[in-house]
């Protein structure tokens, strides 16, 4: 009877223990299960952080190129790092809150989105504008460039009309014995050619001494140079240019008549001579005489 009891008693603590053993194995497996789903969670959340953390690198770098302010996106940034860094390391308890960041920093996302949207609106804005500007400069330029062109020609306009107009010229001989001929004599006994002139009327004109060449001419295309009559050279369109006389001249708008006298050194040949007034910067004009 005592052995009958023991034997219950033994059977209802193996029952007991397979039941602890049943229930502790079934804990066990649903901790397990538990973990486990909890590990895919935080998995997944990390993932999702991380995911984020790229997409923010690039709105970041999109954002700085447009020329958008990034100063507190990288704060934002640098505590999303430190989240990732600490994150295994958090409880479960913990997910809910990290789930709230992710849907945060995800509606941050978004917002950077129309952020960069505004941004491009933005840029496209100032390139039209800068574009339309650019427009304006080249039709502003073009303008300033015709207008000195106009000036240019304008200027150019004055400065030939400015010029001295020879009105006429006349060329005396004079002879030995005082006699005097115009515009065409003998060589022989000539002594002296007075060249008389009138020089026009001049509002345009500036108001300055000018040096006054003449050229002398003979029939085969020489010039008359004699250095003890005052001979020379002179620059005229970038070229030497000989003369037979030089006189200073005032110019002060009004008509002119002038003489000059040219004494002969040497005996002129038979033909037709030309003479030829110049300044610095023009021809004022030619006229001719006769040696017969």
């Amino acid at each position: 009877m005592k052995e009958k009891k023991i034997i219950q008693a033994l059977t209802i603590v193996i029952i007991l223990i397979i039941c602890g053993l049943i229930f502790f194995i079934y804990e066990n497996n649903e901790s397990e299960k538990i973990r486990i789903k909890q590990e895919e969670e935080l998995d997944n959340v990390y993932l999702d952080l991380d995911s984020i953390s790229n997409s923010l690198n690039e709105k970041i770098l999109t954002i700085s190129q447009l020329g958008g302010d990034i100063d507190s996106l990288l704060i934002i940034k640098e505590n999303l790092e430190i989240e990732k860094r600490e994150f295994r390391t958090r409880a479960y308890a913990q997910i809910n809150r990290l789930q709230g960041k992710v849907e945060g920093y995800t509606e941050l996302l978004l917002a950077q989105d129309e952020e960069i949207e505004r941004l491009k609106k933005v840029n496209e804005q100032l390139f039209e504008e800068n574009k339309e500007q650019k427009i304006e400069i080249n039709n502003l330029n073009s303008t300033i460039t015709n207008i000195n062109r106009s000036n240019q020609k304008l200027e150019e306009q004055i400065k030939v009309a400015s010029r001295l107009e020879l009105l006429n010229i006349e060329v005396i001989g004079i002879f030995r014995n005082g006699s005097k001929k115009r515009n065409q004599f003998r060589s022989r006994s000539l002594d002296k050619l007075n060249i008389n002139f009138t020089l026009g009327e001049n509002d345009l004109a500036k108001i300055e001494v000018i040096n006054l060449y003449i050229s002398l001419v003979k029939p085969n295309g020489d010039i008359i140079y004699d250095i003890s009559n005052g001979s020379g050279s002179f620059t005229f369109e970038k070229r030497e240019v000989f003369y037979t006389l030089n006189e200073e001249l005032l110019i002060d708008k009004s008509e002119k008549n002038l003489n000059v006298t040219y004494s002969l050194n040497e005996e002129f040949k038979k033909g037709k001579y030309k003479v030829n007034l110049f300044t610095d910067d023009y021809k004022i004009g030619s006229g001719e005489f006769l040696v017969k």
